[in-house]
């Protein structure tokens, strides 16, 4: 993996503040196409305990909140997470938390993980660090979903196609595939904890 310039928290809270939705999670069809293909690879649940890992404005989080009897969403950006509190204030299963990932992983199991369109923006130390701790935060057949864009882009860490591979990979060692789905600019996979 080849290091490049990346964005940081300070730059994340930097493009929510001047565009509460700068990927246009709630208009793009591009986004709901993208979401959809998330939710499939979520399976059908109900997970006692889930954790979203970069939820942006909680667009997401909603999607994943009929999947999860408790969602745990995190993102380092206090200005996103404030919306993220707004767009899911009606559902009580749905927190939120200030994090820096892999830093602030919590601790605890959990039965649902999706990391969506954030391994990319790690450096690669951290992404390793990532891709160890993942499993051990994993419930016996509990399910971890991928999400990430494959095309390069100029504030990613990591190249994100290489991301997402070495982190599917990472993760193969120690949990089985079930579900994949490979599109012209994303790939989305699933894994489960035998």
């Amino acid at each position: 993996m080849t290091p490049r310039a990346a964005i940081n928290p300070e730059g994340f809270e930097e493009k929510f503040r001047h565009d509460i939705d700068p990927w246009r999670y709630r208009s793009s069809s591009f986004e709901e196409t993208k979401r959809r293909d998330l939710i499939a690879a979520a399976g059908s649940g109900p997970y006692a305990r889930g954790l979203e890992l970069g939820c942006a404005i909680g667009v997401t989080s909603r999607a994943l909140a009929p999947l999860t009897l408790k969602l745990l969403a995190l993102d380092a950006s206090p200005t996103a997470l404030a919306e993220a509190r707004r767009e899911c204030a009606d559902l009580a299963s749905v927190s939120f938390r200030e994090a820096v990932l892999p830093r602030d992983l919590p601790r605890g199991e959990f039965d649902l993980i999706v990391a969506s369109e954030i391994a990319y923006y790690l450096k690669e130390a951290a992404l390793r660090r990532l891709a160890a701790e993942l499993p051990s935060r994993l419930a016996r057949g509990g399910r971890i979903v991928l999400v990430h864009h494959v095309r390069p882009f100029s504030d990613a860490a990591v190249h994100p196609a290489l991301a997402h591979g070495f982190l599917r990979q990472s993760l193969e060692r120690r949990l089985m595939p079930v579900w994949h789905k490979a599109r012209a600019h994303y790939r989305v996979d699933a894994l489960i904890r035998p």
